[in-house]
């Protein structure tokens, strides 16, 4: 993943306005593991500047994944979802409470080549994601499940 300082640094070359809030929306996004929709990462910028806009939120998002310095995670349902994590990994998804996690996965490469092979695919882009329950879900549901 890359520094917080390294993107501010491009995005400042490239000539995109360097703002404390958008520097306080990536500093967010790359520190976090959670997988925040932007609405949620709206709701924790705006603690500390009131003022910023939903659209903010948005806009440096959309500018981050277009920069590959982002993913932006999409789901049935319309929401989305971004992390810093660009490389190669699993996502894991609870069905239950919606949390994400990341799980590194060094076979994935092996994966990859194999299915391109065998489809004649130029694979680009790739994604991958596990569903099932977390494990305080699981806890949850074993509880009820007792009663």
């Amino acid at each position: 993943m890359q520094q917080i300082k390294d993107i501010v640094d491009t995005l400042r070359n490239e000539g995109f306005r360097i703002t404390p809030q958008r520097i306080a929306i990536i500093k967010y996004v790359i520190d976090t593991q959670s997988h925040p929709s932007a609405e949620a990462i709206h709701k924790i910028i705006q603690k500390k500047y009131p003022m910023v806009s939903l659209a903010t939120v948005y806009k440096t998002l959309d500018l981050l994944r277009k920069m590959s310095m982002i993913q932006e995670l999409g789901f049935a349902d319309g929401s989305a979802r971004y992390e810093a994590n660009v490389g190669k990994h699993i996502n894991i998804v609870c069905v239950r409470c919606g949390r994400i996690e990341d799980v590194d996965e060094h076979s994935l490469s092996g994966l990859e080549s194999k299915v391109a092979e065998k489809s004649k695919y130029e694979i680009f882009s790739r994604r991958f994601e596990l569903y099932g329950h977390c494990n305080e879900c699981k806890r949850k549901k074993e509880t009820q499940a007792r009663r």
